[in-house]
């Protein structure tokens, strides 16, 4: 005798429940069925990358740290993103990126990823293969747009004193390719 759900079966009333209970669906309920799973292969997976640049820097020595300006808009990013549903949060080697991208990942309780910028096509592509996740990555005014070339094909420009631009990469895996939208916002 084995127990599911606190009913008790013998193992032939097992196998006639995994053999013959397809046989006992109604036509109406499979038609439904097929219905869901078609929906649900149809809509299928989805993620969405947030891509900003590190906010303003204190200085412009090499591993600067973020300046007052800089921590209040690391905070202003995290009080925007904090809905989101953000999964893990990238930042690159450098203080400033990490610094930027903390306040959040404080926030959901997560550590921020580090992410080397020497192969931005292979990080792109590992990322695009995530399903079902949301992320911040935060880089650099000449990574960020690498990386939403690699993402959407589109090109973009941060000139040297913009550190507002937020460039949101969704991405929606169906089994009929890849809908890739890219939204420009300022924060």
């Amino acid at each position: 005798m084995q127990t599911i759900c606190g009913n008790q079966f013998n193992q032939f009333d097992l196998c006639s429940i995994l053999f013959a209970g397809p046989f006992l669906i109604s036509t109406k309920m499979k038609n439904y069925i097929l219905i869901i799973i078609a929906a649900f292969l149809l809509t299928g997976c989805s993620s969405t990358f947030y891509l900003v640049r590190h906010a303003e820097r204190l200085d412009s020595s090499k591993d600067s740290v973020l300046s007052e300006a800089g921590q209040a808009r690391a905070n202003l990013l995290k009080d925007i993103l904090i809905r989101e549903g953000i999964d893990a949060v990238y930042a690159t080697k450098y203080k400033r990126t990490q610094l930027t991208g903390k306040p959040l990942a404080d926030a959901l309780g997560k550590e921020v990823i580090i992410y080397g910028t020497d192969n931005t096509p292979q990080f792109v592509e590992r990322m695009k293969k995530q399903k079902n996740k949301d992320y911040l990555i935060v880089g650099h005014s000449n990574t960020v747009p690498e990386m939403v070339l690699y993402f959407t094909g589109d090109t973009v420009h941060i000139g040297h004193g913009d550190y507002d631009n937020l460039f949101v990469v969704k991405m929606k895996k169906g089994i009929f390719g890849n809908n890739i939208k890219l939204e420009k916002r300022t924060f």
